[in-house]
């Protein structure tokens, strides 16, 4: 079957027109770097409340990435829970990030088969997992209390590695 020029530069108009625009996630200071401060996002929760990750700058931030199927990152999980146990008392905040959810359905399913006791929002965000380059879970960034960005595992992160991360972000003034 052969398209004729008219109707491919139609389609292909209509393609370019609902991509999102290149500027807003393509530059190089846009993607996540240690050292550098990170993408900011404003994303829903599983009751529509929408949290922005400027509102956390100047607090010792864990970001997770993950996703309903993802196995290992039950072991991931469990480091993040038993920081925010050890690490209650103190300004740390978690988020965590479920990169196939684009509504409530998938949030409330995994904090429910996980019982996790801190913020997940919808993470299915085309300018957020390419400023994160997301394309696997997990994925784990430590922020420290300067808004930069002190540590970045992508996929897989040792129990200890994650442990000295979390005390060197929540114990650095």
């Amino acid at each position: 079957m052969r398209i004729g020029l008219a109707a491919t530069l139609f389609v292909t108009t209509q393609l370019v027109a609902l991509a999102p625009p290149v500027a807003a996630w393509a530059g190089a200071q846009d993607v996540a770097k240690v050292g550098h401060p990170p993408p900011l996002f404003a994303l829903p929760d599983e009751h529509g409340e929408v949290h922005a990750l400027a509102d956390l700058l100047g607090r010792p931030t864990i970001l997770y990435f993950t996703h309903n199927q993802c196995h290992y990152c039950s072991q991931v999980i469990a480091f993040l829970k038993r920081a925010h146990t050890r690490y209650e008392s103190t300004d740390l905040a978690i988020v965590t990030l479920n990169v196939w959810a684009d509504d409530a359905t998938f949030i409330r399913r995994y904090k429910e088969a996980f019982d996790l006791p801190f913020d997940m929002l919808a993470g299915k965000d085309l300018g957020l997992l390419r400023s994160y380059e997301v394309n696997y879970v997990p994925i784990i960034v430590f922020i420290g209390r300067d808004g930069l960005i002190r540590h970045l595992y992508h996929h897989y992160v040792l129990q200890e590695d994650f442990e000295q991360s979390t005390a060197e972000i929540v114990e650095a003034p």
